[in-house]
């Protein structure tokens, strides 16, 4: 499925979720709770989820949350929401994992390695000051964990061509004409998304449910794991997989690109920008449409506020009122404060 010109829509989402048979979060449609979260809450925090239920029966200390983050450049905005997301995760007393893609990066992005992994290294330094607790939860870059090397190579056996061209990222086509990115599907990007693949395929060997934490444009790299998985037989040592997912939406990236990224430059706001940069990006957002205002994107997928309040700032924001503007400062002092842990 192409991406329009217009973004990450309600409509693109729509058709994501009609074309896999995903689970949309709509009101009273969404039938269980997780993470101390009412179906309600969860509802306004996510997107849509593949297999949750089923993760969400598993007992706590046999199930993980994955999540992950490449390192082709500094933490954005939507990075930010991520980690605070999967801080807030672990502080319900959930097992979670982070993989900092510093392989991925160097391959899916060309980006050198000195960089990938001395990025790396500072998102280990920076995630833990967010508040993520590596004594209780993972945290690891790809360069170290040999295991899920020889998890990659044990799985190339059950591939083929067709899992690799299907499995493009969404936004492929626009990090292509930005040139930050391999046009085809070369051997280097084969091998970034079956590491990826890895990641998954080996915490579930030691788990009985792993759930990914995504955001919706990577949807399909869940789904080319779970197509090699099913494939797994007698021979080879790696077992069936429980994995599921949930999805977040994608923040509305400013400059008119579907999403803020690091690899686009110009897209946001990340750890490099000065708080007089942060406020004059964010006071300058006056999208009445919440759905597409970056600003409320970023407060409520950062747990900015409570359920109560996240939908109350959805009317101040089509009001763009006084109100919305009160909003617009927190975030902004919320976004500079973890600028400055960086």
């Amino acid at each position: 499925m192409s991406l329009t010109n217009h973004g990450y829509t309600e409509e693109y989402y729509g058709n994501i979720i009609d074309d896999y048979s995903y689970v949309k979060f709509e009101m009273d449609h969404f039938d269980f709770g997780l993470w101390n979260l009412e179906p309600s809450e969860l509802e306004l925090r996510f997107l849509c989820h593949d297999g949750a239920r089923e993760y969400a029966r598993v007992a706590k200390d046999r199930r993980v949350v994955t999540t992950g983050f490449g390192m082709s450049g500094y933490p954005h905005a939507g990075t930010l929401s991520q980690i605070m997301k999967i801080v807030k995760i672990q502080q319900t007393g959930e097992l979670c994992q982070i993989v900092l893609g510093d392989l991925d990066a160097y391959n899916g992005k060309q980006t050198s390695l000195n960089k990938a992994r001395e990025l790396a290294h500072r998102y280990t330094e920076f995630i833990t000051k967010c508040g993520f607790d590596p004594d209780n939860g993972i945290i690891r870059p790809q360069y170290d964990n040999v295991s899920c090397l020889r998890t990659m190579y044990l799985l190339a056996n059950y591939t083929s061509d067709r899992d690799f061209t299907e499995a493009e990222e969404d936004l492929h086509e626009h990090y292509t004409d930005l040139g930050l990115v391999d046009g085809n599907m070369t051997f280097r990007r084969r091998c970034s998304l079956a590491l990826m693949a890895a990641d998954f395929i080996d915490l579930a060997q030691n788990y009985d449910a792993v759930l990914v934490m995504l955001g919706i444009d990577e949807h399909k790299y869940v789904r080319f794991t779970r197509n090699v998985a099913a494939r797994f037989d007698g021979n080879t040592q790696l077992s069936g997989i429980n994995l599921s997912a949930i999805y977040t939406r994608m923040i509305s990236g400013f400059h008119g690109h579907p999403k803020m990224s690091k690899s686009i430059p110009g897209s946001g706001i990340d750890v490099t920008s000065t708080p007089d940069e942060v406020a004059a990006l964010i006071r300058a957002d006056k999208v009445h449409n919440p759905d597409l205002s970056p600003t409320y994107q970023l407060a409520y997928q950062m747990f900015l506020g409570n359920y109560e309040d996240t939908y109350r700032w959805r009317i101040v924001c089509a009001e763009q009122s006084s109100a919305w503007n009160s909003v617009k400062e927190d975030v902004i002092a919320t976004i500079v404060e973890l600028i400055e842990a960086w």
